[in-house]
């Protein structure tokens, strides 16, 4: 299972819709609005890498969404 944490800048009339919005996207598995550069916080999940694109993709096509960083999880073994 791959995991990833993207932190996303919403246009500023967006907040409350986007974070509903983006709950109902498949493989997006938490949503938190947080304080500073960043508007918020979602973690996602999928099979393999692929799966995780389609999923950020989702994202960034998603109304409201300004720009998104995304951080892989390295899988410990």
């Amino acid at each position: 299972m791959e995991e990833a944490l993207i932190l996303i800048v919403l246009a500023s009339s967006f907040r409350y819709e986007s974070i509903e919005e983006l709950r109902k996207i498949p493989g997006v598995t938490e949503v938190h609005p947080i304080y500073g550069q960043y508007d918020l916080y979602v973690k996602v999940k999928g099979k393999e890498m692929g799966e995780i694109r389609q999923i950020v993709l989702n994202i960034r096509n998603s109304p409201g969404i300004k720009s998104t960083v995304t951080c892989n999880v390295i899988q410990q073994t």
